[in-house]
């Protein structure tokens, strides 16, 4: 089939419980791709989360996935078997979505010194539960397979306040995973090395540039080789105006977590404009042009490859279904359903060329 000449790179937002349609985006694209694997993945917040899953899965990745987010971070399906009875007896369907502030037994769980002594608290909850769930689901050393899917996830350094990136090609562990998903004041700081890290995608959430470097890397000299980028965005740029104050706090979240994936469309094009560019320039260079062939930047500019296919499939979420602290079984079956349809209405299964992936972002004037 013709996405088997493709080498493709995963790029997943954070978002919270919103990842649920991450979730029901990749489900689609694993069944409708037969043995997909992917090259690269690079996740941020539960983006690194669902990539984790995705890449160490001790099981199928798929159904792990499957089984992560309908029976552990559900929730009322992590409660015990008595406690969910009942809860399902006597808390409507409305109500469930408040159940989260209470803490989710495969995530998280509240801290009791945010109560009794706020104000010298770090964080309103710890993330204990999410280490349980990762250390069941996850082999770490399937993880860092270095024949394997390269991942990435990424944080933000606390005290520097620099961004960044921890490999599975110079080891990760579920301290990496879990910084990436430490977002402030609801869950504490992450220690790695003496370091303090926070949520990544605080500073910064589609970590594309990092899937476009990868990407190149793979087998540079084999011209047959296709390089295929897949985004999802958990927030989109452009929604309705908020009519009431939910309506106004989800937008304002949106607003601050959306990816501005028009500005990164506008380097995408120029990029591979500048590829085609030095590769016309170096077949029309003399043989004995050494000065410019030589030439260090030149060489960097030669390293460099075209991105051949885009796909971004972005949730265009109602107020109800856009909540990321919404963890209700109904909203996160919602989630996942919205996210496999959404692929499957774009057609995850083709590769899709830049230009018409740059054009459904509304880059039009710049094509």
């Amino acid at each position: 089939m013709e996405h088997d000449r493709y080498q493709t790179a995963l790029v997943l937002q954070g978002g919270g419980a919103l990842g649920a349609y991450e979730f029901g985006v990749l489900k689609a694209l694993y069944g409708t791709r037969p043995h997909f694997t992917p090259a690269v993945v690079t996740g941020i917040s539960i983006g690194a989360i669902n990539a984790a899953v995705l890449v160490g899965a001790k099981g199928d990745p798929i159904e792990t996935l499957d089984y992560v987010w309908r029976q552990k971070f559900t929730s009322l399906q992590s409660l015990p078997a008595p406690l969910r009875t009942l809860a399902e007896a006597f808390i409507p369907p409305s109500a469930q979505k408040y159940l989260s502030m209470w803490g989710d037994s495969g995530m998280y769980r509240l801290r009791p010194e945010a109560f009794l002594l706020p104000l010298l608290a770090t964080s309103v909850y710890d993330l204990t539960p999410l280490r349980e769930t990762l250390e069941a689901v996850v082999d770490i050393r399937k993880l860092n397979r270095p024949d394997g899917t390269r991942l990435a996830v990424s944080a933000v350094n606390v005290a520097s306040g620099e961004f960044t990136t921890f490999d599975s090609r110079d080891g990760l562990t579920l301290d990496h995973i879990l910084a990436s998903g430490s977002l402030p004041p609801s869950f504490p700081m992450t220690a790695i090395d003496g370091e303090s890290y926070w949520d990544g995608g605080l500073f910064f959430n589609t970590p594309l540039s990092t899937a476009i470097n990868y990407l190149e890397e793979l087998e540079p000299d084999d011209a047959r080789i296709r390089r295929e980028i897949v985004v999802v965005e958990l927030f989109p740029l452009k929604a309705a105006v908020p009519t009431d104050l939910v309506e106004v706090l989800n937008r304002a979240g949106q607003l601050f977590f959306t990816s501005k994936l028009a500005v990164d469309a506008k380097l995408f094009t120029k990029f591979n404009a500048f590829v085609d560019l030095v590769r016309t320039i170096d077949r029309t260079l003399p043989p004995d042009a050494r000065e410019i062939r030589e030439h260090p930047g030149y060489i960097e500019l030669m390293r460099r490859r075209k991105m051949d296919a885009l796909t971004v499939i972005t949730f265009q979420a109602d107020p109800v279904l856009g909540l990321p602290g919404d963890f209700s079984q109904t909203t996160i079956e919602a989630r996942i359903e919205a996210g496999y349809q959404d692929a499957i209405a774009q057609r995850i299964w083709e590769p899709n060329p830049v230009r018409q992936g740059l054009e459904r972002l509304g880059a039009r004037s710049i094509l």
